[in-house]
C-alpha cells in the first residue's frame, strides 16, 4: 500500500488500520509505505527506514 492513510480522517484511518491488522492475522504478507510513523508502529512487525542522504 502506498500512503493508505493519507488525507483520510481519524475514523476512516482506523478502519484502514483494523483492515491491514486483519490481514496480518491471516498470514498475509503487507509493504506499506507511509510518513505516518505512528500509523506504521502500530500495523508492522518490521519498519524500514530510509534515509535520503
Amino acid at each position: 500500500y502506498d500512503e493508505p492513510t493519507s488525507a483520510l480522517d481519524p475514523e476512516l484511518r482506523l478502519e484502514v488500520e483494523k483492515l491491514i491488522l486483519q490481514n496480518k492475522e491471516r498470514g498475509m504478507t503487507q509493504i506499506v509505505v507511509t510518513h505516518d510513523l505512528q500509523f506504521a508502529e502500530n500495523i508492522a512487525d518490521q519498519i524500514l527506514k530510509v534515509d535520503p542522504k
